[in-house]
């Protein structure tokens, strides 16, 4: 693996949820990791719903291997001064000898 490639930094997150004192349910995001990553743009479109633009980028990236990493998690790549982009994981793909961890992911642009 070159480590020249992965010059990213990207936070893993996942899904957590505790009850409010009116006894509701809440979902949170926590921060699991941020590690270095390859970041690989596959595709991307448009798309108009109920009279809105939403844009949608699917993306290959890269990362070390960790075992607890798995489609439940969720992805946030951001840069200094730049809105942060947040990817939902589609699918976690290892290598042969588990040195390198592929995630397919799908998002946009949000205010992160």
């Amino acid at each position: 693996m070159r480590a020249g490639k992965m010059k990213r930094r990207v936070t893993f997150q996942k899904s957590e949820s505790h009850r409010s004192p009116s006894g509701q349910i809440i979902y949170e995001w926590s921060d699991l990791a941020t590690v270095w990553a390859e970041i690989k743009g596959i595709s991307g479109r448009e798309r108009m719903a109920s009279g809105a633009i939403f844009s949608e980028a699917t993306v290959r990236i890269w990362t070390r291997y960790r075992d607890d990493i798995t489609t439940a998690n969720r992805l946030i790549y951001t840069l200094p001064n730049v809105r942060g982009q947040i990817y939902s994981i589609l699918a976690v793909i290892p290598d042969t000898d588990y040195s390198r961890l592929e995630q397919l992911c799908k998002g946009g642009i949000s205010n992160a």
